[in-house]
């Protein structure tokens, strides 16, 4: 029983648990009271909200404000998701169709050709008057026949199956040579039949322009150059265009460069999409704040319940405090965790009743108590039975507690019924009474009798130094 005086409280976890569910009447009238005050004093506040025109002037202009914000930035989302839209379709429909996007860059069929505008111009030595050059003119006119889509448009309409405009200028390149009078004309495709077909109706094209332009400005021939791939150019026979060009695969870089970044332009296309239909789900409209008495009603109820969990919270709080800093004794368990002492009986106070009483009697249960719980007799036949075993050749046997002295006639008077081989006696308050110190000296052996919630670690162990101090033995304890 020495181990007492080097105790370390423990925090029995279950204990506390079980001490804050018997207070349950407490929280739950704590938390009702918190719930009233604070769903109160919202309901009062908004109502008298309702009769203050300049608040609910502020108000009403607030919510307009947000409602006219909220109207313009779902506006702008809905345009720019629709334009996205748009430009994500044409995009795709660009991707299916192009036949540029869907050449392979690493296989592509090319041809290309150079034309030069011969007139058969020269100089006249000694003439002041020249004949003019008209090749500059020539060349601008072939230009202007490419450019303005005449060369497309004659292409497109021989072509088998058809092409859109804009996909046939993706396949064909033309460079223009003012300086020497000569165009270069490349063409590519994703087969050999498909590039030498657009090459041929090419110089188809140029072949009936060249009589328009001979007519209008004056002779000349349109030579070709072909170049062909890594046999270099080759002139073709008699200066004419007499022969279908050359076709070649090569590799493409810039080509592949071209198609990653309408990949990733479409990539970034519909991830925008999603960012601003994201954006557009995420837009809350305003709510309205304008004072009513439903609103009133609603925050009412809200802060209620918020004031019921915060009163039940402080409530908890201050239980659980109380109880790791309570010096009362709660159970009997303590009995035999601090000191050691056994414990000869427990008295039940009786059968829990009053309002709510079988939420008591479920607490009981889910502890384990209920099934320990016995009667007035009972308890006093098991205490009899302990203080026989274990009072050995012990005759004058003296009840003491730490608590107020009354509880003591009464058990004494239950257990002498019991125990008439014994002489039990009513020592009292050993810290308060010298009465009961002289009891004691003169006792055979002590039995502490303490009272649940009551009774202090404090009292109990000036009890037990000065049973040690007289070299009493100590049977048990009773606990009330």
């Amino acid at each position: 029983m020495d181990s007492y005086q080097n105790y370390e409280q423990e925090i029995g976890l279950k204990d506390l648990m079980f001490a804050v569910l018997r207070r349950w009447r407490p929280i739950i009238l704590i938390a009702i009271i918190f719930a009233l005050l604070l769903g109160g004093f919202k309901a009062v506040r908004g109502l008298g909200q309702m009769k203050d025109a300049e608040y609910v002037a502020s108000k009403q202009q607030e919510y307009d404000n947000s409602m006219d914000q909220y109207e313009m930035s779902k506006e702008r989302l809905e345009k720019e998701i629709e334009n996205i839209k748009a430009s994500l379709e044409s995009q795709n429909d660009y991707m299916e169709n192009s036949v540029l996007m869907n050449i392979n860059p690493y296989d592509e069929y090319t041809t290309a050709v150079s034309f030069y505008v011969a007139t058969d111009y020269q100089i006249m030595p000694g003439m002041a008057y020249q004949n003019p050059n008209t090749a500059s003119s020539i060349m601008a006119a072939y230009m202007s026949m490419i450019q303005n889509g005449e060369m497309y448009n004659y292409v497109l309409k021989k072509m088998e199956p058809s092409l859109e405009l804009r996909y046939l200028q993706e396949l064909v390149t033309v460079e223009p040579d003012y300086d020497n009078n000569m165009f270069n004309v490349r063409v590519i495709s994703s087969t050999e039949e498909g590039a030498e077909q657009i090459m041929s109706f090419i110089m188809e094209s140029l072949n009936d322009y060249q009589a328009v332009i001979t007519q209008k400005i004056g002779p000349h021939t349109l030579n070709m150059i072909q170049d062909t791939g890594a046999a270099g150019p080759s002139a073709a026979p008699g200066g004419e265009m007499s022969r279908t060009p050359e076709v070649y695969t090569t590799v493409d870089l810039e080509l592949e460069k071209k198609q990653q970044d309408q990949s990733a332009r479409t990539q970034t296309l519909n991830q925008s999409l999603t960012d601003k239909t994201k954006e557009l789900n995420e837009l809350k409209e305003p709510a309205n704040t304008l004072p009513s008495t439903g609103s009133a009603l609603k925050s009412a109820v809200k802060y209620g319940v918020l004031g019921g969990v915060l009163g039940a919270f402080l409530a908890v709080f201050f239980i659980c405090v109380s109880f790791l800093m309570s010096d009362k004794l709660a159970n009997d368990r303590e009995l035999r965790r601090r000191y050691g002492l056994m414990v000869l009986g427990v008295f039940d106070s009786g059968e829990k009743k009053g309002l709510f009483a079988f939420v008591d009697r479920f607490i009981d249960r889910m502890e384990g108590t209920a099934a320990r719980k016995m009667s007035s007799a009972q308890a006093c036949s098991v205490v009899a039975a302990n203080v026989m075993n274990y009072a050995g050749e012990a005759k004058q046997i003296l009840l003491v507690t730490s608590t107020d002295a009354g509880v003591l006639d009464t058990v004494n008077e239950e257990l002498s019924a019991v125990l008439p081989s014994l002489t039990l006696t009513s020592g009292g308050n050993l810290d308060r009474e010298a009465e009961a110190i002289r009891k004691a000296a003169s006792c055979d052996a002590v039995i502490l009798v303490e009272k649940r919630k009551e009774s202090s670690f404090t009292g109990i162990e000036r009890e037990l130094e000065i049973v040690k101090s007289l070299d009493k033995k100590i049977l048990g304890c009773v606990v009330l």
